[in-house]
């Protein structure tokens, strides 16, 4: 059993073995048919190719064969084997004919170059753009440029190379031309002095500047070459530059010139002059724009300047006085005012008269002169003469007197034209005929015054003295001019001062001095001279003039009345000692008898009565009002200015003193309205001034309620003070009278009249003035001023 299936499994394989290898034969049957036909196919294929390759080859050999560049196969050495005919008619050499080797050709310095090619060539299999100089067969250098590569065999290896040689001689000298006409280009943009740009079509990039744009605008080339046209370009300036790069675009116009600024790198601008031109292809496209750029500031700012300076010299000549006519060398008017249309009378503007033509204008005009044919012969002889004449004088008909100027104008020698002025003189005629009449009315008053007149020059030597100082000095006329005053008339010891005064004449100072003279009968004499110096019309000081004053018998009284001055000073001194001894001598017996009468009253009251005490008290008020009076009498004739002793004093502390120390009834207030200022006085002075003045106030009010008020004003020069009391008043008939010595307009107990004259003195010790305003039965007003400080 075991037996039979083991038989069964070998057959089953044995089945199965079968048909895997019939499946096999099949298959192999299969691809043997389709090998086949793939070899029939490939046979054909590879007759079509080999056929196709033949094909190719005769092509390729014909397009070698008639290449117009030579072409050249040779051996690994470099010897020649096959070559075209443009390789014959480039080397020279047929190969048919004679055998070369294609690196002799090659010129000697050149070898080594050759030599690192070819071996380049051998491992590389190829080289592209080899560049040699060869020497031809007559010997003629051709320079080649050859893409040359290694023809191998079968297996691989290098047999042969290939190689096309162009001839590049001419194309080399043309390109080498080219480059040396570029540098020499390049030097000259570079170098030029005119900046120039290229742009592209629409100016919205440059492509090139050279460095004369760059310095203008101080960028770099780079920084420039990131602009356009319009960015550079000032915005005021830009409009009309888009609207010529607007018309080259789109071909209106081929070139353009303008004048504008461009924006340099530190923000300012410079003005240029640009001319761009069109650059098209052959279609008539605009490819580029070419600039030229010119740096016009300097000449822009000198033309407005000058413009400025024509505009200026024109409003100047609307706007002179003078009548100004400017002519050309044709006589036509080019220029005038209206001074001189309103001289001639012309109705027309000035701006109407330009290119008349002035030929007969003075034959027209001429009846407006006095002498109208001699001023038509002097038109002719200046304009035939041509030289300048200056102020000269012509009379009109209508009594103007007119000065007239002629000034031709040439430019490098050659006539231009002329320009004529004329100035209305009729006043300064006039002026100058007065001013002489003038000078010798006053010759005349100099030399009959009684005051010496002398003129000296900076030396001083008498130029001229008029009578008067003749008569004071004694000489004449004759025996003064030409020598030297100081040294004729002066004392010794009076000449250095009298040079130092010349000196100070010479730096413009003028003063008065007095000097001692000895006239020509040796006579001493006192002068008083006043000198100022002399100039000439340019202001310089050409010496002096001097007036001199004979003041001989003012001097001979001014001795006298120092010598009284000095008299009357010992006779005060000797009054004020004699008031003094008096007031004593009189208080002496005032004081025992006011004892006495003391006395008699404590002794004798009870048997003198009523009717005597009373008798007794007048007699004592008496003498008191006789002690009181010698007292004023006293300080009176004591007050004297040059015993002032001068302090500073503060008023204001001073009257509130003043009103505390006095009695003042309580119905009466004293106010001060303002403070008081501090000034420089006499302190006792001053207090006896205020005291014064309130005591009287205080001792004439008569109502219920009595107002005293102090107050202060000032002016530039003083303090005005017032004090103002609801007294009694006082009748404007005794204004004056209450300020003189013994005067009294009310009688009082207390009153000496001599209270105000004392306060009057004083003011006016201090430079014041006192004055009052009163109503009768309203009240007073007293007002006086005392200096300020100095």
């Amino acid at each position: 059993m075991q037996q039979t299936r083991e038989i069964e499994i070998l057959k089953r394989a044995l089945h199965r073995e079968k048909e895997s290898r019939k499946a096999a034969e099949q298959i192999l049957e299969q691809k043997s048919t389709e090998l086949y036909h793939i070899s029939e196919q490939l046979q054909t294929s590879n007759k079509k190719l080999e056929e196709l390759l033949n094909s190719k080859t005769s092509e390729l050999e014909g397009v070698f064969e008639n290449i117009i560049d030579a072409y050249v196969v040779m051996e690994i050495s470099g010897e020649v084997i096959r070559m075209n005919q443009a390789a014959i008619d480039l080397l020279g050499y047929d190969i048919s004919k004679e055998k070369f080797n294609l690196r002799h050709l090659v010129k000697e310095e050149f070898q080594e170059y050759t030599n690192t090619a070819f071996a380049e060539l051998y491992h590389k299999g190829k080289f592209n753009n080899y560049n040699a100089v060869i020497l031809t067969k007559n010997k003629e250098e051709k320079i080649v440029q050859i893409n040359a590569s290694i023809i191998y065999d079968r297996a691989g290896k290098p047999i042969a190379a290939q190689g096309i040689a162009r001839d590049i001689t001419e194309e080399t000298r043309i390109k080498t031309i080219v480059e040396d006409q570029k540098r020499k280009l390049d030097v000259v943009f570079n170098h030029s002095p005119i900046g120039i740009s290229l742009a592209d079509s629409k100016a919205e990039k440059l492509i090139f500047v050279n460095n004369a744009v760059c310095e203008m605008l101080g960028f770099t080339e780079e920084e420039l070459l990131s602009h356009s046209a319009s960015s550079i370009t000032h915005p005021d300036d830009e409009d009309r530059s888009q609207e010529l790069r607007s018309q080259l675009y789109e071909g209106k116009i081929n070139t353009y010139t303008l004048e504008k600024r461009y924006l340099k790198k530190d923000k300012s601008y410079l003005w240029v002059k640009t001319s761009v031109t069109a650059v098209r292809d052959n279609n008539g496209e605009l490819d580029y724009q070419v600039a030229t750029v010119e740096d016009i500031t300097k000449e822009k700012i000198a033309k407005e300047r000058l413009k400025e300076s024509e505009n200026r010299l024109s409003r100047i000549i609307m706007n002179l006085q003078s009548g100004i006519l400017l002519e050309d060398e044709n006589r036509k008017i080019r220029l005038t005012n209206q001074q001189f249309c309103d001289i001639f009378n012309i109705p027309a503007p000035p701006a109407a008269l330009i290119n008349v033509d002035c030929t007969t204008s003075a034959e027209e005009s001429k009846m407006q002169f006095h002498d109208p044919e001699g001023f038509v012969k002097r038109i002719q002889e200046l304009l035939e003469n041509k030289e300048t004449v200056i102020a000269e004088e012509l009379q009109m008909v209508d009594g103007r007197v007119l000065e007239r100027s002629y000034i031709p104008i040439f430019n490098n020698g050659e006539y231009k034209g002329h320009l004529w002025s004329y100035d209305d003189i009729t006043i300064r005629r006039r002026y100058k005929e007065n001013l002489k009449a003038q000078k010798d009315k006053y010759s005349n008053i100099i030399a009959n015054m009684n005051l010496g007149l002398v003129e000296v020059d900076n030396e001083d030597h008498i130029i001229m003295a008029n009578q008067s100082f003749c008569d004071i000095s004694g000489y004449s006329i004759d025996e003064l001019v030409g020598k030297k005053a100081a040294e004729l008339l002066l004392l010794e010891e009076y000449i250095p001062d009298f040079y130092k005064k010349n000196q100070e004449r010479e730096e413009g100072i003028s003063d008065s001095y007095e000097v001692k003279i000895k006239t020509k009968n040796n006579e001493l004499r006192n002068w008083l001279i006043s000198g100022a110096p002399n100039y000439d019309v340019n202001g310089n000081v050409v010496g002096s003039i001097g007036i001199h004053l004979d003041i001989t018998t003012q001097k001979q009284l001014e001795e006298q009345q120092k010598d009284l001055l000095k008299s009357l000073e010992v006779q005060n001194e000797q009054l004020n000692d004699y008031a003094h001894v008096v007031s004593h001598d009189l208080k002496s017996p005032l004081r025992n008898i006011s004892a006495l009468i003391s006395w008699t009253r404590e002794d004798f009251k009870d048997k003198v009565g009523d009717d005597g005490i009373l008798n007794l008290d007048l007699m004592q008020n008496k003498v008191e009002k006789m002690d009181h009076l010698i007292e004023n009498i006293l300080k009176y004739s004591s007050l004297e200015s040059h015993r002032a002793s001068k302090t500073i004093v503060n008023l204001q502390d001073l009257v509130k003193d003043i009103v505390s120390m006095i009695y003042i009834p309580d119905h009466i207030k004293v106010i001060i309205k303002r403070t008081l200022p501090i000034i420089e006085a006499d302190a006792t002075r001053m207090q006896q001034v205020f005291q014064n003045i309130i005591s009287n106030a205080v001792n004439y009010i008569d109502k219920e309620e009595g107002l005293i008020e102090i107050d202060v004003k000032e002016d530039d020069e003083h303090y005005i003070f017032s004090i103002k009391d609801n007294g009694c008043g006082i009748e404007e008939e005794h204004f004056e009278k209450i300020f003189k010595i013994f005067s009294s307009v009310n009688s009082s107990k207390t009153s000496s009249g001599i209270g105000l004259s004392i306060v009057k003195k004083i003011i006016e010790i201090h430079n014041g003035k006192i004055w009052l305003e009163s109503v009768y039965g309203k009240g007073t007003t007293f007002f006086f001023t005392i200096k300020k400080s100095e």
